[in-house]
């Protein structure tokens, strides 16, 4: 794509100042296709613009997505091996991605454990180990005490949470980017994709932002993105936009060694949101804070 190649074009990118964890979630793959052939070439694609870039990542999975009406699929599983041997590494996003705000505590425990069955011996065999764990949704339990018991489960089996300072609807854009080229509208795929760039941008902003206003400076960010045939097709100009901003790419355990990770996430409640908000209501920040975030298009938020 014409815009695609020219959005990745740099004059010279600053010095990089800033820096930011990318991770990736709801591995294996994120499509409508219920073809393995999709999931294999966007995990193609998307690996071998992670490895053009240099970027490390860190990447969640579902293991519910390894399984084919209850049959283990061999072939989705040798899509978690690919991104080992890429050298990137893998973290548990439980196996049903279920909301822990309306779930019993042993039961989501339960799902967490569901989740590790095969990831964690693939990790092994690769002389890595399973370290971190996601919430999906980023709901860390809508009450103090289920909280508290669930991060000492955590603890007790050797996860460290992986938090999100970037949130942003790529989803959404994936979701209509994707039924675009079912319907083989090159013409609004494209369109669609040049949306994502420019929201992207602006979200990068809006972040750093607010880690200046939340925090007092600008921590190492970490971005959350979806495994989908958007990105695979996309990241190379995404990780563009972090470039010309003054970033460096670097792996959650160096993002997290920030002084910013340690201090106590107070918020207890049902909605999914960033550790920077997180933060700023624990330390009883206005609602005035958050102003600002950028919006969908209409292009992309009511695309059917």
């Amino acid at each position: 794509m014409i815009f695609a190649l020219l959005f990745t074009l740099q004059v010279v990118a600053p010095p990089a100042s800033r820096r930011v964890a990318v991770t990736f979630d709801d591995l294996p793959v994120v499509t409508q296709s219920p073809d393995d052939s999709v999931r294999a070439r966007i995990t193609r694609d998307l690996l071998a613009a992670l490895v053009r870039r240099r970027v490390p990542i860190t990447a969640f999975v579902n293991e519910g997505k390894l399984y084919d009406h209850g049959t283990l699929d061999t072939a989705r599983v040798r899509l978690l091996e690919q991104w080992i041997a890429a050298g990137e590494d893998l973290g548990n996003h439980t196996y049903g991605h279920i909301d822990m705000n309306v779930t019993a505590l042993e039961d989501f425990e339960r799902d967490v454990l569901a989740g590790e069955r095969i990831t964690r011996p693939l990790l092994a065999r690769a002389g890595k180990r399973l370290r971190y764990f996601r919430h999906p949704y980023l709901q860390t339990g809508n009450d103090s005490t289920k909280r508290e018991q669930f991060e000492t489960f955590l603890k007790r089996h050797g996860y460290v949470i992986a938090p999100v300072t970037i949130d942003n609807s790529d989803w959404m854009f994936a979701h209509a980017y994707e039924l675009a080229l079912l319907r083989a509208d090159t013409q609004v795929a494209l369109a669609i994709q040049q949306s994502y760039f420019a929201y992207m941008d602006t979200v990068v902003g809006f972040y750093e932002r607010q880690s200046q206003l939340i925090v007092g400076r600008e921590i190492p960010q970490i971005l959350l993105l979806h495994a989908n045939a958007l990105n695979a097709a996309s990241f190379d100009s995404v990780a563009g936009i972090f470039r010309r901003r003054g970033y460096a790419f670097i792996s959650l355990a160096q993002a997290l060694a920030d002084p910013a990770y340690h201090q106590p996430d107070r918020y207890n409640g049902p909605d999914g949101i960033t550790w920077l908000h997180r933060w700023a209501i624990g330390a009883g920040m206005p609602a005035s804070t958050f102003a600002g975030e950028p919006e969908v298009p209409k292009l992309v938020a009511e695309f059917k």
